[in-house]
């Protein structure tokens, strides 16, 4: 009975650790429209109103906790399908402000899925703050399709690279 009992207890511990892992995609803002160059904070184009719609359906299967973009248009409105199909707000932060952004996601959403939207010239810069390390060196100004997925469980740090919508 006691092998039993403690059997239980392991498998019982085991699911609870297994659940404690946190999930982070982190996207660029899709095709912002360049027409003005004097415009700071551009809109997407239909290009990326699409590719917003393709980020959606492919986040489609993962229930979200929280979705975080700076403030601008263009991330916001990368986010946006994504928020309307999962019923969430778009939480801001600030575009430099790495570790806090980081912080406030591992206090906060830890065993949770979140996605960050961001800049071309931030994203390694967020992925670095989770102490994971990407093979990419540099996202240029026309690279709008990377998707990354940090997966973190207790001190092991995982992180996967990919793209989503058209290349």
């Amino acid at each position: 009975m006691k092998r039993l009992l403690l059997l239980l207890l392991l498998l019982v511990l085991s699911y609870s650790l297994e659940a404690q892992t946190t999930k982070i995609w982190v996207v660029r803002h899709a095709e912002k429209n360049l027409d003005n160059s004097s415009d700071k904070d551009p809109a997407l184009t239909s290009a990326g109103e699409e590719r917003a719609l393709a980020l959606a359906k492919y986040l489609k299967g993962e229930k979200m906790a929280a979705l975080f973009s700076t403030d601008y248009k263009r991330t916001k409105g990368t986010l946006a399908p994504l928020a309307a199909a999962q019923n969430l707000p778009i939480h801001l932060y600030k575009s430099t402000a790495y570790q806090a952004l980081a912080d406030t996601i591992l206090n906060t959403y830890k065993g949770k899925n979140i996605v960050i939207c961001g800049h071309s010239n931030r994203l390694l810069g967020i992925i670095a703050a989770f102490n994971a390390k990407s093979n990419i060196k540099e996202i240029t100004e026309d690279e709008y399709s990377h998707i990354f997925l940090i997966e973190l469980d207790g001190d092991r740090v995982k992180l996967e690279e990919g793209h989503y919508g058209k290349l």
